[in-house]
């Protein structure tokens, strides 16, 4: 059996890498880290089973699935974070979806039964089902727009039992540890979530945040100064004193957001 896993989180990919291995159903595991990859892999590689990320930098895991449906259809497991509109579309069709972040109980229940169904060669079935998923997309295109135009005004934390909530509008930075991100607020508080910082910039508005490395996004207006370092490095100061690198796979990006000319 061979598994496809497409996310363009190195992290994601990481921990749903470890997840298989663990639950020990095959040895044959690729991945993509981003659309475009993931269309040539699943054509070049014809995998069983494929856990497809919705939201990539490249193009949506709808996109994916509309350019290779035709051409073979494996069983797909799709994993989101934050988006209402794409739980509703599985729910409809009723299609496994993985709900960032998810426990890894859930995980395997739905790996299970991805197997399962591989097993029962209900490829047909599901073929329908990915068909019926696509029409459903088409009519409902107007919405997906209105979803994705749709940035966080609260984030939704748990402590215990309890739940609680973070303006959007508090927030001056968060910094990625390991697989959570930590708020800082101007409440000078701190608060740890569970997501990816691929997945939270996504839901963050770009006129508000910006992302200047792998662990870091920064509330644009909070930015005090932008030094430059030599040799095509910057270094980005905050109004609280907080110091932060710009990386190279940012810098081009966060540049040209600040008026600020590449040399």
């Amino acid at each position: 059996m061979k598994i496809l896993i497409v996310d363009d989180e190195a992290l994601a990919r990481k921990r749903i890498l470890k997840l298989i291995i663990e639950a020990e159903v095959t040895n044959s595991i690729f991945e993509a880290s981003s659309g475009k990859e993931a269309i040539q892999s699943i054509r070049e590689l014809e995998p069983d089973l494929v856990f497809l990320d919705i939201q990539m930098t490249d193009m949506t895991g709808f996109d994916v699935l509309k350019k290779v449906h035709t051409e073979c259809t494996p069983t797909i497991i799709f994993v989101t974070a934050f988006d209402s509109f794409a739980v509703k579309a599985f729910e409809v069709q009723a299609i496994d979806f993985l709900l960032k972040p998810f426990k890894k109980d859930r995980f395997f229940e739905a790996l299970h039964r991805g197997i399962n169904r591989i097993k029962l060669n209900e490829k047909e079935i599901f073929s329908s089902k990915m068909s019926s998923l696509i029409q459903f997309l088409k009519n409902e295109e107007t919405s997906i727009l209105e979803e994705r135009n749709t940035y966080l005004e609260r984030i939704v934390l748990k402590l215990g039992k309890k739940y609680y909530f973070v303006e959007t509008s508090d927030v001056k930075y968060i910094i990625s540890s390991a697989y959570y991100a930590e708020i800082f607020t101007y409440s000078d508080q701190k608060h740890v979530y569970r997501i990816s910082m691929s997945d939270f910039i996504k839901k963050l508005d770009p006129k508000e945040f910006i992302r200047v490395n792998r662990s870091t996004i920064l509330r644009l207006k909070e930015i005090k100064e932008v030094i430059g370092e030599g040799m095509g490095d910057y270094s980005i100061t905050m109004n609280d004193g907080k110091s932060f690198s710009l990386t190279k796979t940012y810098k081009a990006s966060f540049l040209k957001k600040i008026d600020i000319k590449n040399s």
